[in-house]
């Protein structure tokens, strides 16, 4: 697979400080994904404590900033329910999504590269631009951090991904972004994205990492 090259627009004065976006590519055998990510599933419930309350620091850093923004950040509560009942089988490309979420605290998303139009590119919305979201139209913030392909945005870093580049069970070409938050430490970043890459690696894919700075 070919993957989308990424780009960013120029911060505005007062956009949030964001230092990067991250993305990691790779086609995945999507049996061979499935399999690793249940053996992961089955390594964490027996460590699940100490990874879950170091995620829980970090996705603070997420929900402060959501809630500066009055948006509710989904990683603290995500991070809670999997504490209690272990991490969800939905699909290999959501399910590496939540393990690499959810197990680090940092903020991801993952988009099925074939429905992406062309590049990635980092922006800052005007203030009404919409969207199609995953399960409704998107209103956007003056500044808000969104990546757009080159038909639409793909993706708000607040508000959540769009419909048109969702992913299914069968979706083998993928697309994993990892977002900044102000005052996210870099080793909790790079982390992340290490364990993104360490995981598609394990199930066999040759991941590409890329990265703008911001």
């Amino acid at each position: 697979m070919k993957a989308p090259a990424l780009s960013a627009g120029e911060k505005p004065s007062g956009a949030a400080e964001l230092t990067r976006f991250t993305a990691v590519v790779a086609a995945v055998d999507t049996a061979a994904f499935g399999a690793l990510l249940e053996l992961r599933r089955q390594e964490l419930a027996l460590r699940s404590d100490d990874v879950f309350e170091r995620a829980s620091e970090v996705a603070g850093v997420y929900a402060r900033w959501f809630d500066a923004h009055g948006v509710t950040c989904p990683l603290p509560g995500q991070i809670a329910t999997a504490r209690r009942k272990g991490l969800p089988a939905i699909g290999p490309a959501v399910d590496a999504l939540l393990y690499a979420e959810l197990t680090t605290g940092v903020l991801m998303g993952v988009q099925d590269a074939d429905a992406i139009d062309g590049d990635l590119h980092f922006d800052w919305a005007e203030q009404g631009e919409t969207f199609a979201g995953f399960r409704s139209t998107v209103t956007c913030a003056r500044d808000e951090p969104v990546v757009r392909d080159g038909a639409a945005i793909v993706a708000s870093v607040l508000q959540g991904p769009d419909r048109r580049t969702s992913v299914t069970k069968s979706s083998r070409h993928l697309v994993f972004t990892v977002y900044d938050a102000p005052g996210l430490g870099a080793e909790d970043f790079d982390g992340a994205v290490r364990l993104l890459r360490d995981l598609l690696r394990d199930s066999g894919a040759v991941p590409d990492v890329l990265e703008v700075s911001l």
